[in-house]
């Protein structure tokens, strides 16, 4: 797109005249005129494929999207089970692996949107489809970006007593507990800091005997994403 744009803008400012004379059109400039309205039409053609397409990924990153909710329904019904004492597998790598995988398509996708909109802020046209389509493409990524992340927090770990048994949901007055969250798209963005904040509801009366806040670091393995650990509450 950008080589055909740059092709199309180099032939309309050396071509394209109209402030001055031309006497009985010459037919050489009317031949320009042609191949310059031909450059326009395939560059054209080109920007709306382009839009398809992406409106097709996106169709199919919503199609995901629902998979994985499907997916990870379950793995929190195996987890409820697990902590009523039934056996199951909860291990969440495969759900980690396909929701980084995801979100990393949809942040490619955020990064083509910009550079089509750079694109346009350098040559655009009358019903110039970037300029109607483009918009409404951001905000459908954007919504697909915020309901993987928010989704892709979990509770890997439910709250625990230090006792022998380590029983999740059995939570004993005046005694400490633990819990992990985990955030399933693997971010390894060092530049930027994610935090996870603890909301108790007033009437339970638990307390927090640190922060409540907590800065999500890197797993124990570079396979892992972000973790934190909530371990004196």
């Amino acid at each position: 797109l950008e080589d055909l744009q740059d092709a199309f803008d180099f032939c309309f400012k050396v071509h394209y005249q109209p402030g001055e004379p031309h006497p009985g059109e010459h037919p050489e400039y009317l031949q320009e005129l042609q191949a310059l309205q031909a450059k326009l039409q395939n560059l054209d053609r080109q920007r709306r494929e382009v839009l398809a397409q992406m409106q097709q990924l996106l169709g199919r990153s919503e199609t995901l999207q629902e998979l994985l909710q499907e997916e990870l329904g379950g793995w929190r019904l195996r987890q409820q089970r697990l902590c009523l004492g039934a056996p199951g597998d909860i291990n969440l790598r495969p759900l980690e692996t396909w929701f980084t995988e995801l979100g990393q398509g949809l942040f490619q996708l955020r990064q083509l949107l910009r550079a089509l909109n750079d694109l346009r802020q350098k040559v655009t046209y009358e019903r110039d489809p970037l300029v109607a389509e483009t918009p409404l493409l951001e905000q459908r990524l954007q919504e697909q970006l915020t309901h993987l992340l928010k989704s892709a927090f979990v509770v890997e770990q439910q709250p625990s007593t230090p006792n022998a048994g380590k029983r999740p949901l059995v939570l004993r007055t005046a005694n400490k507990f633990s819990a992990r969250a985990r955030l399933l798209v693997r971010l390894h963005d060092r530049n930027h800091h994610m935090e996870a904040r603890i909301h108790i509801d007033r009437f339970r009366k638990f307390n927090i005997l640190t922060s409540s806040s907590k800065t999500l670091l890197a797993g124990d393995s570079p396979q892992e994403g972000l973790i934190c650990d909530f371990q004196y509450l």
